[in-house]
């Protein structure tokens, strides 16, 4: 991957798993229920791509977006991120909306008018990852992350 694509990159997506169903306390938004399965987060940064994704990955921070609550979990493991300098985060997150997919109602999505930024696509994985792939997503790749997942 270029430096000058993750230097243009605004917008990303996670592809969370969730290892057994929990209940995580996610700000305003209460007690929420996850369900065991893969779900996708979209989120943007205007400056420091880099810096965010990192803050995701770290298990050590302070708590402020509601992605942080679940992140915090041990039963949440980012399996993948991918990027994109085109697309707004919005505009992604309704394009998997008019999928079809299950989402969490609000969450991510506190200073836009999307119904949510996280979705729950546990039978849909490899139809995300082609409508991705065909909307210009790459995915992240940087050696530390890497060696973190694996």
């Amino acid at each position: 991957m270029s430096n000058v694509l993750i230097n243009d990159a605004k917008t990303y997506i996670l592809l969370i798993e969730i290892l057994k169903g929990l209940n995580v306390c996610v700000g305003r938004l209460k007690d929420i229920h996850f369900k065991k399965g893969f779900y996708l987060y979209i989120g943007s940064a205007k400056r420091g791509l880099k810096a965010r994704i990192e803050r995701h990955l770290s298990r050590k921070k302070n708590i402020f977006w509601h992605i942080d609550y679940l992140l915090s979990s041990n039963q949440a493991k980012i399996k993948n991120i991918w990027i994109n300098g085109k697309l707004k985060e919005c505009q992604i997150a309704r394009r998997i909306q008019r999928k079809g997919y299950d989402f969490m109602n609000k969450f991510g999505s506190s200073d836009c008018n999307c119904p949510s930024h996280l979705f729950f696509i546990n039978k849909g994985a490899r139809k995300v990852q082609d409508l991705l792939k065909k909307k210009g997503f790459v995915k992240y790749a940087d050696k530390n992350y890497c060696s973190w997942l694996n």
